[in-house]
């Protein structure tokens, strides 16, 4: 298809863009995707490439048992007795959708991966399970030709591995079987890689095998392309004003336009005005500025949910770069500690709960501290802290600091000695007996899910007692917002007064999540993103004013 002979503008290729366009592709409309930056892929290429998506296919035919009635009362209760109409409709969307969407992606051809053994975000609220994440399988990207050459992070030389994997390699030097796996695994890429193939894991295998669905539908794709205005008539959206090469003009689109380009996490400027942030340590790519959420509005479209974001704990390497702190929170021998030197939390919970506990802590205006000792960097494998060269970058910027005792610690870190002292001593009595008396780490099958299994009695509990001592500068950083744009069930943005504005979707960070406030499971993010880009291209399609669409996909419950 030519880039001209199109009728549904798609803005942002990441994984919400390609669902809208090969969802619109499928049923009958010309998608055409514009995409800023000079790469392709969006945040979804930077991402683990996991989707939460309970009682899929995969969980069905592998008999995991788990039922819509379980995953329904599990969000229900996430978002809370507080929700009304539309919000509790939204999240009846994703579940009974997002089945729908990786279904119809493996039928054009896509594999999915199923993590089995990973719990929910929120254990022990009612319906939580284990094992709804799925994710693309492994991908060789040759598969794309020269448009592997475009992708985001096309460049990364890292072996291509399954999420399942994380937990593993980072405990590689506990166990020489664990450590076999590992050189396995880099050794079987480097392989692959010799032969000329071009292995790809992660968020890039998932935007990876999307493209490849995108490009053999022949749906166009332009990058370097800025949406600059939405072109409304009659109240109605039906184009946008783009700018490319220097110059501007104007795309016709009768089937109307998606906004999938992202939040507004790198947009100082609406972070302070939105959520009365002054500071941010956001992991979200460059080009995550709010344009579409800014012009959405500009054309009448309400918001919701802009006070939030997706929290995730963040080592600081520098003022420019974070480090994400997964399951180093879980590990034993690693604490948290505020301004003062004190615990206030179970540091194993989930990245968003434990973010935004640090926020709410003081941790946006004062320095918290990730306190480690010296088996707990030689027994695990960080991407940052295991660098060594990467620490003496970040001992450099006042960001890593290293002494002999914790009383000499706290004061380089400026902390009272006598209470990190204190502190350390009642961390370690716990870890001795195995529960944490405070804030019951290790107690959760999440808390565990990152901890090491062959450290007892709390594979999460380790005492801080092996010099050097360490202490990283930790933030609540997050991976981008989670709200914006206010929409309905189908991906229809609305306006102030809850109507759609006819002709426009959104779908993505840029537009409110389905969970509220919550952040159901691992993958939640883009199974959101890629659910409601499906749900616009469905939406779109169906509108009486497009041709009927050739499949029976098109039959949607309040369009």
């Amino acid at each position: 298809m030519a880039e001209s002979d199109f009728d549904f503008l798609v803005v942002g290729s990441g994984a919400a863009g390609m669902l809208g366009a090969i969802t619109a592709s499928l049923n009958g409309l010309r998608p055409l995707i514009i995409e800023k930056a000079d790469c392709w892929g969006g945040t979804t290429a930077t991402s683990g490439g996991v989707l939460w998506v309970p009682c899929n296919d995969l969980m069905q035919q592998q008999g995991a048992g788990d039922t819509p009635e379980a995953a329904a009362e599990y969000v229900r209760t996430l978002i809370g007795p507080d929700a009304d109409k539309r919000e509790i409709a939204k999240a009846e969307a994703f579940l009974e959708h997002s089945v729908q969407m990786a279904r119809m992606l493996a039928d054009e051809g896509f594999r999915w991966f199923r993590i089995t053994d990973h719990p929910d975000y929120y254990p022990g609220v009612p319906g939580s399970g284990a094992g709804r994440t799925i994710e693309s399988a492994p991908f060789d990207g040759r598969a794309l030709g020269e448009r592997f050459e475009t992708m985001r992070l096309a460049d990364l030389d890292i072996p291509a591995i399954h999420s399942g994997q994380f937990g593993s390699l980072t405990r590689a030097y506990t166990t020489p079987r664990l450590l076999l796996e590992a050189a396995g695994t880099a050794a079987g890429y480097r392989l692959r890689r010799w032969m000329g193939k071009r292995p790809l894991g992660n968020g890039r295998a998932l935007a990876a095998a999307l493209m490849r669905i995108v490009d053999a539908r022949q749906i166009p794709v332009r990058l370097s392309t800025r949406l600059v205005d939405l072109t409304l008539e009659h109240g109605k959206v039906t184009g946008a004003v783009i700018e490319s090469d220097g110059g501007r003009e104007e795309l016709h689109a009768p089937a109307g336009v998606l906004l999938a380009a992202g939040g507004f996490a790198r947009n100082a400027g609406l972070r302070k005005q939105l959520q009365g942030r002054e500071r941010t340590w956001t992991n979200a790519i460059a080009e995550d500025e709010g344009d579409a959420y800014q012009l959405a509005t500009a054309a009448g479209a309400a918001s919701e949910l802009t006070d939030d974001c997706w929290w995730m704990p963040s080592i600081q390497v520098s003022e420019q770069q974070n480090g994400l702190a997964l399951g180093l929170r879980a590990l034993p021998g690693s604490i948290i500690v505020d301004a003062k030197g004190q615990r206030y939390m179970n540091e194993a919970r989930s990245y968003m709960t434990t973010g935004k506990t640090m926020h709410e802590h003081g941790a946006s205006d004062e320095r918290h501290w990730l306190i480690m000792d010296g088996r707990f960097l030689k027994r695990y494998i960080f991407a940052e802290l295991s660098d060594k060269a990467i620490r003496r970058e970040m001992m450099a910027n006042g960001f890593l600091k290293q002494a002999a005792t914790i009383a000499d610690l706290a004061r380089e870190c400026g902390l009272d000695p006598a209470v990190l002292e204190a502190t350390v001593s009642r961390f370690n009595s716990f870890a001795r007996s195995g529960k944490d008396a405070d804030f019951g780490r290790g107690d959760t099958d999440y808390d565990r899910y990152w901890a090491d299994p062959a450290h007892g009695p709390n594979p999460s509990l380790g005492e801080i007692v092996h010099a050097p001592f360490w202490a990283a500068v930790i933030r609540p950083g997050d991976l981008g917002t989670n709200g914006g744009i206010k929409t309905d069930r189908n991906a229809r943005v609305l306006d102030a007064q809850d109507q759609p504005i006819e002709g426009l979707y959104a779908a993505g960070n840029g537009s409110g999540s389905p969970f509220g406030h919550t952040y159901p499971g691992a993958g939640a993010t883009i199974a959101a993103a890629a659910t409601f880009g499906y749900l616009a291209g469905l939406t779109a399609a169906s509108r009486q004013n497009n041709r009927p669409a050739s499949t029976g996909q098109m039959e949607m419950t309040g369009v």
